[in-house]
């Protein structure tokens, strides 16, 4: 179990995700915006400390809140890692009980293109308005037992290791209210075990990739095409570093090995020349 626990709160406008970050601060540190055009523009963090350990919430962005350009957006989301680097966290992926659609599944494929084709490890899915559908009459367990009904959302749950929560975000019941809390931290403590590590070159080479089709896609939504591009290309570049990584590494290492060599059969020029060839070959990687 790690001493820290920070969660990133992605989703659509309207899904609950500032009231979710209040209901795991046990206050009121986000305003919940639910007037038309109000909404946060960068993401934005608090933290608390319960059971000696330091909570740390990270509020995004709403998806498609504005008709502007959901690749701005999209980065101003990315910048959510760097409340929260080097780890580990995870995300915490918001829909609203009852207002489930295709857009949920376009959701997740944003996040796989903001973090990388590996996101929903680290995610959990929180269902807000809980109270709305105990007002149905329908057992929880039921509703989301019914969600796997849609392919989509079956997809959804599964690449998410079938991880989910369910709350009412104003339950006043105290005693509810920790012990949700306390699911969601094992959770995490959970995810943290099989950490993977963060890894600062290739959330670059995501953000380069977005930002780059910033620039011309300027839409409120993207295409399965234009998704589709931006994956081969982060692919694509995240392999160029790979290589240009192991290289310059092999040549670092053979340059240490035969450094006192060099120096002594030829001089400084050898080891200069040796020096000089690494920024070369990094010309033809980028």
């Amino acid at each position: 179990m790690t001493s820290n626990v920070r969660f990133i709160l992605v989703g659509k406008t309207g899904a609950g995700k500032s009231a979710t970050g209040n209901f795991i601060l046990r206050r009121s540190a986000f305003v919940c915006r639910n007037i038309p055009g109000s909404f946060i523009q960068e993401a934005e963090a608090h933290s608390v400390q319960l059971d000696n350990r330091i909570v740390t919430v990270v509020d995004t962005p709403g998806l498609f809140a504005t008709q502007g350009c959901l690749l701005r957006t999209l980065t101003s989301v990315q910048s959510s890692l760097d409340f929260v680097k080097p780890g580990p966290y995870c995300f915490l992926l918001v829909i609203q009980f009852g207002k489930l659609t295709d857009i949920e599944h376009y959701t997740a494929e944003l996040l796989k293109i903001m973090f990388g084709p590996n996101v929903l490890e680290q995610t959990i899915i929180v269902f807000t308005h809980e109270d709305d559908a105990a007002l149905s009459g329908k057992n929880i367990e039921d509703l989301v037992n019914d969600f796997y009904g849609n392919e989509n959302v079956k997809s959804l749950l599964d690449e998410c290791g079938g991880r989910y929560i369910t709350l009412n975000n104003y339950e006043f019941n105290e005693e509810l209210r920790r012990d949700k809390l306390q699911k969601v931290i094992m959770m995490a403590d959970t995810l943290a075990i099989d950490w993977k590590g963060y890894c600062e070159e290739s959330f670059s080479v995501y953000r380069r990739v977005l930002q780059k089709h910033a620039e011309n896609w300027k839409d409120e939504h993207l295409t399965a095409e234009q998704v589709r591009i931006i994956k081969v290309e982060q692919k694509q570049e995240e392999r160029k570093y790979t290589i240009f990584s192991n290289v310059t590494g092999a040549m670092v290492g053979a340059g240490i090995g035969v450094l006192g060599v060099a120096t002594y059969a030829v001089g400084p020029v050898a080891v200069g020349a040796l020096t000089a060839a690494i920024p070369v070959i990094a010309k033809h990687f980028k």
